[in-house]
C-alpha cells in the first residue's frame, strides 16, 4: 500500500463531471476510492446509453488499451486514485500477487456487466425495475423495512434498465400501487412488502433458472432411495410402452390414448 501511495495521486470529481471521454488516449489507470461512476457509450447518432455503475474498489480504464472505449462520468462526488500507465505496469511487475488481484477484479467487473444484461432479459419494465430495487436492498438485514435512496437520475436509471424515462415513472407508480413500495420522495422509497416485490420481479423464476443452469451430477437412482429423514422410499421406474406391429395396438398404447390427461 505504501508503494501504491508513492506511485499514485488522488483527484476529486464533482457530481456530473466527466472523468474520461470516449475515444481519448487512456494514459492512466484509476481505482475508485469513494462515490459512484457511470460507464456510458455514445453512439454515432448521438444517443447515450448507461452500461454499468462502478463503485468503490472498481477499476477505471483498461491498462492494455490505449484508447478509452467508454465515457466515464461522476454520478456523485467521487474520489479516484490515479496511476500513470507506465507506473501501473511497473507496480504490477514489482508485486505479482497484486497482478493476480487486478485480473480477478477486472474479471468480476466484466461478469457483473454480463449478469446485469442476462438478469434484465425477458422481463417487462415493471419486472426490471422491481428486480433492480431488490438488488439495491440486498444488504438490508432484519425485519425492518429497507429504505432505498436512488442516487441515479431518472434518465440514467431508465437508460441502465433499457427503458424511457416516462416508462420508468409509470413502472415506479405501478409498483407502489400494488403495495410493494412506498415513495417518500422522488429519490427515496421504502420497501414495505419484499415478498410482493420479489413476485413482481420474477425473482423466484430467477432462482429456478439459476438452479436449472447448474450442471447435474446426481447419480442414477435405484429402486429404493433414502430421503433426508433416513427413511427408504420407493422410486417409480419409468413405464415402457411396447411398440405393436402393423395394424395392432399394444395395451400400453391403448391406455395412453384413453387415459385422461394428468394435471401438472
Amino acid at each position: 500500500m505504501l508503494d501504491f501511495s508513492r506511485r499514485s495521486y488522488r483527484e476529486i470529481y464533482r457530481q456530473g463531471s466527466e472523468i474520461a471521454a470516449q475515444g481519448e488516449v487512456a494514459e492512466r489507470v484509476g481505482i475508485i476510492a469513494s462515490g459512484l461512476v457511470k460507464n456510458v457509450v455514445l453512439t454515432e447518432g448521438g444517443d447515450e446509453y448507461v452500461l454499468q455503475i462502478l463503485r468503490s474498489g472498481h477499476l477505471i480504464g483498461n491498462p492494455e488499451n490505449e484508447l478509452s472505449g467508454f465515457s466515464c462520468q461522476a454520478v456523485t462526488d467521487t474520489a479516484i486514485c490515479w496511476m500513470p500507465r507506465a507506473s501501473w505496469h511497473a507496480f504490477l511487475q514489482s508485486h505479482p500477487q497484486i497482478f493476480l488481484g487486478c485480473l480477478a477484479a477486472l474479471n468480476r467487473q466484466f461478469e457483473e456487466l454480463q449478469l446485469s444484461l442476462v438478469k434484465m432479459r425477458g422481463r417487462t419494465a415493471v419486472q426490471r425495475l422491481a428486480f433492480w430495487l431488490l438488488e439495491q436492498a440486498s444488504g438490508a438485514t432484519g425485519n425492518s423495512m429497507p429504505q432505498i435512496r436512488i442516487l441515479l437520475s431518472r434518465r440514467d436509471l431508465a437508460s441502465l434498465l433499457n427503458m424511457t424515462t416516462e416508462t420508468l415513472c409509470r413502472a415506479l407508480h405501478q409498483i407502489e400501487e400494488r403495495g410493494a413500495i412506498h415513495l417518500l420522495a422522488p429519490d427515496r422509497l421504502n420497501i414495505i412488502d419484499p415478498e410482493r416485490l420479489r413476485r413482481l420481479a420474477k425473482y423466484h423464476d430467477e432462482r429456478i433458472g439459476a438452479a436449472l443452469a447448474e450442471p447435474a451430477h446426481a447419480p442414477r437412482l435405484s429402486q429404493h432411495a433414502t430421503c433426508s429423514e433416513g427413511r427408504k422410499v420407493s422410486v417409480a421406474r419409468p413405464t415402457r410402452l411396447k411398440i405393436a406391429g402393423p395394424g395392432k395396438r399394444s395395451r400400453g398404447a391403448r391406455d395412453a390414448t384413453t387415459a385422461p390427461p394428468e394435471r401438472l
